[in-house]
């Protein structure tokens, strides 16, 4: 679904899709999963990923799930093409009592972010209520200060069924910072499903945000009849780029308008399709999907 017809230059440095949502069960990995991914992602001509710490974490375990070294897992990327755009996620920071608890708990997804040269390190709130501003703000603006020293942007993910549950409160909240290495990550699914939907108030913050405000952009969709558990909506339903109900068209004006110009990290959870079409199969509908919509061609 489109309101616009604009093609963008948003994308032209190519797509680095979510790994995670090759996954038949995103939260679990082995090193033969692994490798089909990464075989997957080069087949479809992406020029990177987002990668999560969890996965990196398993891998380096050992047992049967593990025995690929941190090295093993960055020559693999390396080998194949593949940059990391982005280190997904730290969740501590919200409730650590202290800024320096924040980085404590932040620092091992920081070492990956280092470690694969990622510009970018998610971070979200999982809890129903942010708590305390003033802590939310002194702790991620500690987390910023810890990844800037390596180059590394925090980009807050609003999640709408959370404590951050929309653009404006996560726009806010990075204000309030003061720093200059934090910014957003755009989802499409969260971007509609937020509380208030994508227009409005919404829409007017991103309209007035710089662009270098969103250096991450997930594509998605979302069904027109949301579940009544968006979480495991989100992470088990979401339709191809263009073949849902969000207006990619209107999200991609609003970012071109600001001059955004994002890493752009597909990020389709849809087990369905996973099931149907395969690991390989999978990648080519969404990477050709998200190319389709990046065009303006719905």
């Amino acid at each position: 679904m489109t309101s616009g017809t604009t093609p963008h230059r948003i994308g032209g440095r190519g797509l680095q899709p979510c790994l995670s949502t090759l996954l038949a069960d995103p939260f679990s990995i082995d090193r033969a999963a692994f490798e089909e991914c990464v075989d997957a992602l080069v087949g479809v001509g992406a020029v990177g990923l987002s990668w999560w710490t969890l996965h990196e974490m398993v891998l380096n375990g050992g047992g049967p799930t593990g025995g690929m070294s941190a090295d093993d897992i960055r020559s693999r990327f390396a080998d194949a093409g593949l940059t990391v755009g982005c280190v997904e996620a730290i969740y501590g920071w919200v409730d650590a009592a202290t800024p320096a608890e924040a980085v404590a708990d932040a620092e091992p997804s920081i070492a990956i972010a280092e470690a694969h040269a990622a510009p970018n390190l998610a971070a979200v709130c999982l809890g129903p209520e942010l708590g305390s501003m003033d802590r939310a703000v002194a702790n991620l603006a500690a987390v910023a200060d810890r990844a800037g020293e390596s180059g590394v942007t925090v980009v807050v993910e609003f999640l709408p069924w959370t404590g951050i549950p929309d653009l404006t409160t996560c726009w806010e909240l990075l204000q309030a910072t003061g720093r200059r290495n934090v910014g957003v990550l755009l989802d499409s699914w969260h971007w509609h499903r937020q509380p208030g939907g994508p227009h409005g108030r919404h829409a007017e913050t991103l309209a007035s945000m710089p662009g270098w405000a969103v250096p991450v952009l997930q594509v998605c969709d979302a069904g027109a009849e949301p579940w009544d558990d968006p979480m495991s909506e989100c992470m088990a339903a979401r339709p191809l780029p263009g073949a849902g109900v969000v207006d990619h068209g209107h999200l991609l004006d609003l970012l071109h308008g600001i001059g955004a110009d994002p890493v752009v990290c597909p990020e389709v959870f849809n087990r369905d399709l996973l099931a149907e079409a395969g690991t390989a199969g999978a990648a080519r509908q969404v990477v050709e999907a998200t190319g389709r919509v990046l065009r303006g061609l719905f």
